[in-house]
């Protein structure tokens, strides 16, 4: 059950890359460029869930 779910969470994060971000294919073609290129895709989605949640405003308080 919980691989299940961990799994799911990978499986979205990368087909949300595939599908918004158009990475379908590598471009670069060492091991190196690859890699930079999966870490710049990561940060690119970090940086939009980012966006999300700092859009969110502060809860306010509940006065009584």
């Amino acid at each position: 059950m919980a691989s299940g779910r961990a799994r799911k969470k990978i499986e979205t994060l990368f087909g949300d890359l595939k599908r918004t971000l158009g990475l379908t294919r590598l471009r670069l073609r060492d091991l190196t460029g690859a890699r930079d290129e999966i870490l710049l895709a990561a940060s690119v989605q970090n940086l939009k869930r980012l966006v999300k949640l700092a859009a969110i405003p502060p809860p306010r308080p509940v006065i009584a």
